[in-house]
């Protein structure tokens, strides 16, 4: 009997079992507790998906909800927190230029009021979604300082948050080797832990795995975090708009599925609509504007998802249909990476022998897992992760409402949008 049989080793494990934490989960998405009320037949959808956290966004639009995040967010739980409010951000499309932050001694009093109140505790950051993008291909960019702001966010961080772990956003439009020069310039600056890629995007983690290995090998080891809200499965020839095809991914926390990579986040809310999506491919849904809970697009993204597929749970129906559409292989479990990307090994065996080996296995697992438990619970202590990760791109689009809410979205220009 043929198998391909994975290999992993006893590293690799412990390292995936002490390296758990809880991406904090108090702060439910407005839309989703809206859809419940109005959509019963999702209710069930929404239940499930509220048990995983969605980061929350710091703007300099308004009030913002860091606050009661930090207060709701106890013991264990990690919060995650998207910084976005450069002084002229967006400078290329100019669509979410708006903001409060008008120069650098103002961004400065911004950051560190965040800084302030995050304090000694533990939190993951994602700092200013296509910053880096921009600095890599428009000179915008350079014009209007984001390089010199990035460095005075990531100083204060530095000092102010020591338990803080920061990854700045990179665009999969990015210029990799001018991207990978200011990766490693704003490093000079502070404690940057890696790159976060896939903002609001649908590449899977196989796809991810290259753009990340490229970034991280030219700056000298930095890691990766993947927004996987949608990625399970991809979309077809790549669509970025409502994709039909695509899927809700694996949940947020430290158990990504390989040891390269830190943490999965959700940093767009799945079920928001990208925007209305019209005269596109056959596999982007016509649905409302951006931002707005798009019911049809979150029954899709739920049929397609990794809690049906993996954890088996019904599906909805009455999505965008995707039946003709051919997936991505190798789209299982939190391991969705290509086949590639991971050693195996063919293996003539008997069931016998492999229900032996698969049972000797799970125990070894199991009585690993109990010694790594006990030893945290005694001594407190957790260990990083020492490999390089490796990762991906992004093409998240930001929606900023006029009301300080954000969402994301997309449109063919691909720039921050304001709705």
């Amino acid at each position: 009997m043929k198998l391909l049989v994975p290999l992993f080793t006893l590293s690799t494990l412990l390292v995936e079992l002490t390296h758990a934490a809880s991406i904090c989960n108090a702060l439910i998405p407005y839309s989703w507790t809206q859809a419940a009320s109005s959509n019963p037949k999702l209710q069930g959808a929404l239940n499930e998906l509220s048990k995983n956290a969605v980061a929350t966004w710091y703007t300099d639009r308004g009030g913002d909800a860091i606050s009661d995040l930090l207060q709701k967010c106890s013991g264990s739980q990690v919060p995650s927190i998207v910084i976005y409010g450069l002084p002229n951000k967006d400078c290329a499309g100019g669509f979410s230029s708006s903001g409060n932050n008008k120069d650098a001694a103002m961004y400065k009093t911004w950051v560190q009021s965040l800084v302030s109140r995050v304090g000694s505790r533990e939190v993951v950051y994602v700092l200013e979604p296509d910053a880096i993008g921009l600095l890599s291909n428009n000179y915008c960019a350079k014009e209007n300082n984001y390089l010199d702001n990035l460095k005075v966010a990531l100083g204060l961080i530095s000092s102010g948050n020591p338990n803080a772990k920061v990854y700045a956003d990179v665009a999969s439009w990015a210029n990799v080797a001018e991207a990978t020069k200011v990766l490693n310039d704003l490093k000079t600056a502070g404690r940057l832990d890696g790159v976060t890629i896939n903002t609001s995007n649908y590449k899977t983690n196989a796809q991810l795995m290259s753009f990340c290995t490229a970034i991280s090998g030219a700056t000298g080891g930095l890691h990766c975090v993947f927004d996987t809200s949608r990625n399970y499965r991809g979309s077809v020839g790549d669509e970025w708009c409502n994709s039909r095809s695509a899927g809700i991914g694996a949940p947020p926390g430290t158990d990504t599925g390989h040891p390269l990579v830190d943490y999965n986040l959700w940093l767009k809310v799945p079920g928001e609509s990208d925007g209305t999506c019209s005269g596109r491919t056959a596999d982007a849904q016509e649905g409302p504007s951006a931002g707005a809970f798009f019911p049809d697009g979150f029954a899709s993204l739920w049929d397609n998802s990794w809690f049906v597929d993996v954890k088996g749970l019904p599906k909805i129906g009455g999505g965008g249909s995707a039946d003709a559409i051919n997936y991505p292989n190798h789209n299982n479990g939190t391991n969705y990476l290509n086949a590639t990307t991971l050693p195996y090994f063919e293996s003539n065996m008997s069931t016998s022998a492999i229900i032996m080996f698969t049972c000797i296995g799970m125990a070894g697992v199991v009585a690993m897992a109990l010694v790594v438990v006990v030893y945290r619970k005694l001594s407190g202590a957790r260990e990083r992760k020492d490999d390089q990760r490796t990762g991906a791109a992004n093409d998240g689009i930001v929606v900023l409402g006029q009301d300080g809410a954000v969402h994301t979205a997309f449109n063919s220009t691909r720039c921050l949008q304001v709705i």
